[in-house]
């Protein structure tokens, strides 16, 4: 038996970390909801610990932004399928120029 942090969005558990089953696997779910509190210091253990083992950089934003609401997600989709360019030239392009 094994316990985990999951998100749910979209209609869909997201798991905070790798689960190590085989594909199709059945599981059974047992549902308990975090606090937001809760939460937040598990993503600041977990960040902690990629740190550590230098699988992560210290952030640099505040670890509470809020994700892009539908609106704001949408319109960036939007303003990024008219720029006509692949996201990764534009990242990489802006990496370089830092």
């Amino acid at each position: 038996m094994q316990t985990i942090t999951a998100i749910y969005e979209n209609g869909v558990l997201r798991p905070l970390i790798p689960l190590n089953l085989p594909e199709q696997t059945a599981i059974e779910l047992y549902i308990r909801p975090h606090s937001k509190r809760k939460l937040m210091a598990h993503r600041r253990k977990v960040r902690a610990a990629l740190i550590k083992a230098g699988l992560s950089l210290p952030q640099t934003y505040p670890i509470n932004v809020s994700p892009l609401t539908l609106p704001q997600r949408l319109a960036l989709a939007q303003k990024l399928a008219l720029s006509g360019r692949p996201l990764s030239e534009m990242i990489i392009e802006e990496r370089e120029e830092r």
